[in-house]
């Protein structure tokens, strides 16, 4: 069996076994888009981004902490890795097909940027066609240079995320990914002293037709995504699925 043909016949399985939690992932990221979200931007843009309302660190924390985790599907294993270990137990699992690292690699990438690209179109469309002054400051296709902006860091920094999973135990997981938590904390901090409102600029760089933001988003998530696929190749060489 070809890289490719493993890869897909992961794929496939995983599509199969978790396609209840794709549609739970989705219905969760519209609940937080439509009660969360949405109030908090239709008072952002309806007041043009004033001081003092608190949007500034609340709209950048909550993008900088959550569309990462949008190509993330809700299933047993990802609510089972604190006591059970299961993103390790899947691995070994999968060791014993006869499957390589590299297609398991691809799998694992692939499933990313497919769930990923679902959640975030159902995201940003619930969001784009109930939020009124959205749709007043963005046509169509500059909201489309918007989603892509922000797409690209998903990507970018969601690949962090399939590192830390393929390469560390459960709890240790579960601890670095708290640490990303108090990254973003102190992000939002310093953007909070600069006064930058991540989500504003990125709208007038929509409106204003700046290629450039998605064009380096996107790169970015790109090829961040390609290295963490071989910087994990090595590391998943070494390491020991034995309990």
């Amino acid at each position: 069996m070809t890289t490719w043909q493993g890869a897909m016949t992961l794929l496939r399985l995983e599509g199969r076994r978790s396609w209840i939690g794709l549609l739970a992932t989705m219905a969760l990221f519209v609940y937080v888009g439509v009660v969360i979200i949405m109030p908090l931007f239709d008072d952002m843009l309806t007041q043009g981004g004033a001081k003092g309302y608190g949007y500034d660190w609340a709209s950048n924390f909550l993008y900088l902490s959550l569309l990462p985790t949008m190509g993330f599907i809700m299933n047993r294993s990802m609510f089972c890795y604190w006591s059970r270990d299961s993103y390790t137990r899947k691995l070994a699992y999968w060791r014993t097909l006869p499957i390589s690292w590299n297609a398991i690699l691809v799998s694992r990438m692939l499933q990313h940027v497919v769930v990923l690209s679902i959640v975030s179109i159902c995201f940003f469309a619930t969001q784009y066609s109930l939020l009124a002054p959205m749709r007043e400051q963005l046509a169509p296709g500059d909201f489309v240079l918007y989603v892509l902006t922000w797409y690209g860091y998903s990507m970018m920094v969601g690949a962090t995320y399939v590192y830390l999973e393929l390469t560390m135990k459960g709890k240790v997981y579960f601890v670095v990914c708290s640490c990303y938590l108090i990254f973003y904390a102190l992000l939002v901090l310093i953007l909070q002293m600069t006064d930058t409102n991540l989500v504003l600029r990125t709208i007038a760089a929509s409106r204003h037709h700046h290629w450039l933001w998605p064009g380096v988003s996107l790169a970015l998530g790109a090829a961040v995504t390609v290295l963490i696929g071989w910087l994990a190749r090595m590391r998943l060489a070494k390491r020991s699925l034995l309990h």
